[in-house]
């Protein structure tokens, strides 16, 4: 493993470690002597942070244990000048060795764990992984990243009045492999910090956003408290207010739900309990999986140049191609084709063996030189090149990534859609018209910001289940055409909603213009927290 993707090694910036490290001496210093362990050393950070804080003096011994696997490193980090209150022992080795055969208990477990997800993590560590969840009586299910053992391994390594320290993946507050994860948490600490920040801590990481999670075995303050942090000056300068939110704090919510206030939170559950849910409406289904959308998804080029057309059906790739209107109609799907866009799916399904062309071959002959036939999915298959599950043409699809808002789009065109969106039929009794003008107010987009995790670029994504529990305030549309074009014609989903929160919201809930308003502006404030705005 000898790139950062799989050796999930992003280095803490020096201000970030400073500033963790400041925070948990502060807290830790009614005790004399302190043990710490840094799991995860990298290029000592945290060991600077820890050997030139002005806090050291409150303790009479440091003892300080450092473990990191990569040799290189930990020669680097044990150049750092070290004060001499400080009593330090390093271990080369990996840390998910180290775990079993470490009995110490410390006062604060502190670092930044790597980041390296499960399908490169090789046998030995996965089972390492499945040894530690286990200790805790955790499911397989909650690893899917290294950084989750680093986590488990923590809670069990620290003395009764220890602390953590991690800085961690947003995905701790908001998917689902990560709940039994935030269950420990809770379970284990009597009190939780969780600050999550404006800046990208880690720009060299594709935009992922990191929080930092503090953990405190005992505390006379108990609870989970959550922050934002608009900048590290506000962390340094203790600029910022912990909000404590009951109600998703002992309940399985997402901790994303803390990106608003407890007030806020409570307005709009009290309005979603009065709502039917996108499930009670619809039924959707994932699109079509290809196995490689360069491949088996094509533009009217190759189309022609390998003689494809008896094998080919329209389809819509991703959400980029749709604009922003609230229909995909035929004109959409041409102007696709003539942009020489990758329009077409090879269905090669209905096609026998003498069937195969001198064309063709040559094309599938390009995909043995992409190693296709040995990729997972296309091993399943009878034949490699035979896409499986090409099903009903959906009456529309809803794409489980955005950027400004969610995209439910009608099928006008009566095209395919691929697993980037998911397949929409309705249930009877509602009516397609009606659901899409229904679904774009801003308690429904809010409610997406909150069920939803974001990505680097501030990418909304939705999961099936994600989708199916956002609340909908189904209204009849009495004239849907002038909707489409006027949704068409919008500069942004602000001239929608402007337009249309009203006879939704109003119409639907007797929501009064001012508690609207409020639903909108908790929108707004979670855009802005995604999108870094």
């Amino acid at each position: 493993m000898d790139n950062k993707k799989k050796t999930g090694s992003y280095y803490t910036p020096t201000r970030l470690a400073n500033l963790v490290t400041d925070y948990c001496l502060v807290r830790l210093a009614g005790q004399a002597d302190i043990s710490i362990i840094e799991p995860s050393v990298g290029d000592g950070a945290f060991l600077s942070s820890i050997s030139n804080s002005v806090h050291l003096p409150n303790f009479n011994s440091v003892n300080l244990t450092i473990v990191e696997k990569n040799e290189e490193e930990i020669n680097k980090a044990l150049q750092i000048p070290l004060n001499p209150n400080i009593q330090l022992q390093s271990f080369n080795e990996d840390y998910l060795e180290f775990h079993f055969r470490d009995n110490n208990r410390y006062s604060l477990y502190l670092g930044n764990p790597p980041y390296v997800k499960k399908t490169l993590l090789d046998e030995e560590h996965k089972n390492l992984a499945k040894l530690i969840h286990a200790e805790k009586l955790l499911s397989d299910k909650s690893i899917n990243n290294i950084w989750t053992s680093f986590v488990v391994s923590g809670v069990s390594k620290l003395a009764d009045n220890g602390m953590m320290a991690l800085i961690l993946p947003l995905e701790l507050l908001q998917v689902k492999f990560t709940e039994e994860i935030r269950n420990l948490l809770k379970a284990e600490f009597q009190r939780m910090e969780i600050f999550t920040f404006n800046e990208l801590q880690f720009q060299e990481c594709k935009g992922q956003d990191t929080v930092l999670l503090i953990g405190y075995k005992q505390h006379e303050n108990a609870g989970t408290f959550y922050t934002n942090i608009s900048s590290l000056d506000d962390l340094e300068n203790g600029n910022y207010v912990f909000n404590r939110n009951t109600a998703v704090s002992d309940s399985d919510k997402k901790w994303t739900h803390h990106l608003i206030t407890p007030e806020e939170y409570e307005f709009l559950e009290s309005i979603k309990s009065r709502l039917n849910l996108v499930s009670h409406h619809l039924n959707n289904k994932p699109g079509i999986v290809t196995a490689a959308n360069k491949f088996f998804i094509v533009n009217r080029d190759t189309v022609e140049q390998f003689n494809l057309h008896n094998y080919i059906r329209p389809i819509v790739q991703k959400g980029f191609f749709v604009n922003g209107s609230i229909s995909f109609n035929d004109n959409n799907f041409q102007n696709l084709v003539n942009g020489n866009k990758p329009a077409y799916l090879l269905d090669f399904n209905p096609m026998e063996d003498n069937q195969i062309t001198e064309d063709i071959s040559t094309y599938l002959a390009a995909g043995v030189e992409m190693d296709l036939p040995n990729g997972f999915k296309c091993k399943q298959r009878n034949k490699w090149y035979q896409v499986n599950n090409i099903a009903e043409i959906p009456a529309a699809f809803f794409f489980k990534r955005a950027h400004e808002y969610p995209k439910l789009i009608r099928n006008d065109a009566n095209v395919l859609v691929t697993d980037s969106a998911y397949k929409i039929e309705m249930i009877n009794g509602f009516e397609l018209n009606n659901f899409i003008y229904s679904f774009y107010n801003s308690l429904t987009l809010a409610y997406a910001e909150l069920e939803g995790r974001y990505y680097g670029g501030g990418v909304l994504e939705l999961t099936p289940n994600e989708f199916r529990i956002l609340p909908v305030p189904y209204t009849v549309c009495n004239n849907f055409a002038e909707y489409e074009i006027a949704f068409a014609n919008k500069n942004s989903i602000q001239d929608v909603l402007t337009q249309n929160n009203y006879a939704i919201l109003n119409g639907s809930l007797g929501l009064s213009v001012e508690e609207i308003n409020r639903i909108e502006l908790i929108r707004q404030q979670l855009i802005n927290k995604r999108q870094r705005n």
